[in-house]
């Protein structure tokens, strides 16, 4: 999310490649150009955002592989829900791999990776996005279904059937996403004189002919999928789990609600915790990008 917040809005400080800005969605800090400022010119905002990104870096990471560490050595952690968080770990692990190349980026002003980290690049910071969004559905509906039919439900709800579930997210998410990957070129910026070298940039370079309607229809097309409709079912189930619990509270009867019913309360305020932090994080992110494009 950063990556792409962090593209859009520095793509537009050169006004003589509007033009650019409008046909590509770029993905580095920084790859439009700022004419006439030096590469040493580094502004404190970028210093900022470099070390903001590298105090996320170092959290996230430890944090992510602790979790998938726990999760996959200790057997007693194979719970259902368990899975859909190893699966958000590790989204969350592969943005993060993405993140020394933004800050490389961010202060060199320009792509040094290369061609094919290019869309390595893309890959691992654009499938994570609907990948999170499916997974916490996953972890919602999952919910649902152990409050409103927790006998019935008990053969299907099982760590195998979960994982199966969290890798169909994966291949979706990457079938959404492909033309991201499919689009991203590493372009050559010509130097501004002869004795320069001439720079690169990693940019989703959409089709010629109509590049703007594309990137319109495309951020249209992924805000539904990747945002609306992951949270409408949200918000659906989580409804009617609430207006389960409040009216039918006393005739659910199952053995695991009789013995522990304040644990089937907890994992389900868990869940409904982590679905709030990722709303709250990513609206702002897909207003943004509403707002630049429409």
């Amino acid at each position: 999310m950063e990556t792409l917040m962090l593209a859009n809005t520095t793509s537009s400080y050169d006004s003589n490649e509007n033009i650019t800005t409008d046909k590509n969605w770029t993905a580095d800090f920084a790859t439009s150009g700022r004419r006439g400022h030096s590469d040493a010119s580094i502004d404190s905002t970028t210093w900022l955002l470099v070390i903001v990104d590298g105090a996320i870096l170092s959290v996230g990471l430890i944090g992510n592989i602790l979790v998938i560490y726990v999760v996959v050595r200790y057997a007693r952690m194979k719970t259902v829900t368990n899975v859909y968080i190893l699966n958000l770990s590790i989204a969350d692990s592969l943005f993060l791999v993405g993140m020394p190349m933004i800050m490389t980026t961010a202060l060199l002003r320009r792509w040094v990776f290369g061609a094919a980290l290019c869309h390595v690049f893309y890959a691992l910071t654009s499938v994570n996005m609907i990948t999170g969004a499916f997974t916490l559905t996953l972890m919602s509906a999952d919910r649902f279904v152990a409050v409103w039919y927790p006998v019935s439900s008990a053969r299907y709800r099982t760590p195998p059937v979960a994982a199966a579930a969290a890798a169909f997210a994966w291949v979706v998410s990457g079938a959404i996403m492909s033309p991201v990957v499919l689009y991203a070129q590493h372009l050559a910026r010509p130097a501004a004189s002869d004795s320069e070298s001439p720079t690169y940039s990693c940019v989703v370079n959409w089709p010629a002919e109509k590049a703007l309607t594309a990137a319109r229809a495309y951020v249209g097309y992924t805000a539904t999928i990747g945002f609306l409709l992951p949270v409408s079912g949200v918000c659906v189930f989580y409804a009617l789990l609430v207006a389960r619990l409040r009216s039918t509270r006393r005739h659910i009867r199952s053995a695991t609600s009789q013995r522990n019913p304040s644990a089937r309360r907890s994992v389900t305020c868990f869940v409904a915790i982590i679905v709030a932090v990722f709303i709250g994080c990513w609206l702002p992110y897909w207003c943004f990008q509403v707002r630049r494009h429409y």
